[in-house]
């Protein structure tokens, strides 16, 4: 039980610094003259408190699904897949936003995610042949 409160304490870090990286990035992206593809989050970037506010919001309903997740991978299997994904999700537009503030291309993006992507399919076949512990 130690174990995995740790892990979903590493989940719940993992989320929590790429989505303070994401605002950052963006933020920093917009101020340097590029443009937000996100109609929502480009709706919100006029005013500071307003756009940090809302990841602060989204941060905090991420972070209560996580642990949700967690707590519910006790009755099924399926349920310990998402908090990995999550992350995943939040970290693609991090590498997405480093890449382009870089000066890079953003195809060179497939690396990193790769590299997130490659635990997650470590035990794949297990979700399938038995959705539920015993």
């Amino acid at each position: 039980m130690k174990m995995k409160w740790r892990r979903e304490k590493a989940y719940g870090a993992a989320f929590l610094v790429f989505s303070l990286l994401d605002a950052l990035t963006t933020w920093v992206g917009v101020q340097r003259g590029f443009s937000e593809a996100n109609p929502i989050v480009a709706s919100r970037l006029s005013d500071p408190a307003l756009f940090f506010g809302s990841f602060a919001l989204f941060t905090t309903l991420g972070l209560l699904v996580i642990f949700a997740s967690s707590y519910m991978s006790r009755f099924s299997r399926a349920f310990g897949y998402f908090p990995p994904l999550f992350i995943l999700m939040r970290a693609l537009p991090v590498f997405n936003n480093a890449y382009l503030l870089a000066g890079r291309n953003s195809a060179f993006l497939s690396l990193p995610a790769g590299f997130l992507i490659l635990p997650l399919a470590k035990n794949s076949g297990k979700l399938l042949s038995s959705p539920t512990k015993s």
